[in-house]
């Protein structure tokens, strides 16, 4: 089961012990704050979710750069955040865009690490726009939400803006360590030198954040493969894209095949996605250029 806040807050005390000092939770954003509020809410209308992107300048020009992106293919041209939400990017897909692009913009890397600012984005909006194609060939009955499985993909390494904006020593030698030890996996990294991982931190801060219990999921049971607990398809999604961006051509046959069938895909169905995917590099290249900013 996904951790409750009780056990988010353990977790904070755990790094506090580790660190010798109190850890400062950071506050959301107040845009962050009212989407995670317009979310909550059944009934909320496109002229609510449009009023508080319009009242961000950098969000509302990142959903507009969105909707232009030849990704989307935009039917015609789009002059205002409710011609991007209802002729292009769909409310829902925008609203959950929008939650992740504001929390990326509130713990950006900074400006000495543009390179692996870009970097991030681009990790994200592979992941993200592949986990949509993935969701669209999944079975209707099976079929998670789609703009959150999307918002899984896009902050599924959330932890390491993190790890760099509250932890920026550690950040330093966690990177340096990775370096010298290149086939070390990133928990290993972070358990080592800092006692927890980057997911362990990330998933706390979400529950006493009040994200969704999916995302909580996906980001923390990424790499457990044997988690089949509430929202396990989210996690799966994630564990999913992760394996075809990383190893397509040399995945383990059996991991591919175990993974698709939990999601009742056919592991031709995943590769078309990826293809798709891969075939739009140009304008994923130039998004996560823009986001970097």
């Amino acid at each position: 089961m996904q951790p409750t806040a009780d056990i988010a807050l353990l977790t904070v005390r755990r790094i506090e012990q580790r660190l010798g000092k109190p850890l400062e939770i950071p506050p959301l954003s107040l845009t962050a704050q009212k989407i995670l509020q317009l979310r909550a809410n059944p009934d909320t209308h496109i002229d609510e979710l449009t009023a508080v992107i319009e009242t961000d300048p950098a969000l509302a020009a990142q959903v507009m750069s969105w909707a232009a992106s030849p990704l989307y293919a935009a039917p015609c041209k789009i002059c205002s955040i409710e011609d991007a939400i209802t002729r292009v990017l769909g409310f829902d897909l925008v609203m959950n865009l929008a939650l992740g692009l504001a929390l990326g913009k509130k713990f950006s890397l900074p400006h000495t690490f543009r390179q692996d600012n870009i970097d991030y984005w681009k990790n994200a909006l592979y992941s993200a726009t592949l986990i949509e194609g993935l969701v669209r060939q999944m079975p209707a009955a099976t079929r998670p939400e789609a703009g959150l499985a999307y918002l899984a993909g896009l902050l599924h390494n959330f932890g390491y803006l993190l790890l760099a904006q509250l932890f920026p020593s550690y950040f330093s030698l966690i990177q340096q360590y990775q370096t010298d030890h290149p086939e070390a996996r990133t928990q290993q990294a972070d358990q080592h030198l800092l006692g927890i991982t980057r997911e362990e931190i990330c998933t706390s801060l979400m529950q006493i954040w009040g994200m969704p219990d999916e995302l909580v999921v996906a980001v923390g049971q990424q790499n457990s493969l044997d988690y089949n607990d509430e929202h396990a398809t989210y996690a799966r999604l994630v564990q999913l894209a992760a394996l075809l961006l990383t190893a397509a051509d040399s995945a383990d046959p059996a991991q591919l095949d175990a993974l698709c069938q939990s999601l009742q895909l056919k592991p031709e169905q995943a590769r078309q996605a990826l293809d798709k995917v891969l075939a739009a590099e140009q304008a994923l290249r130039s998004l996560s250029e823009q986001m970097s900013h």
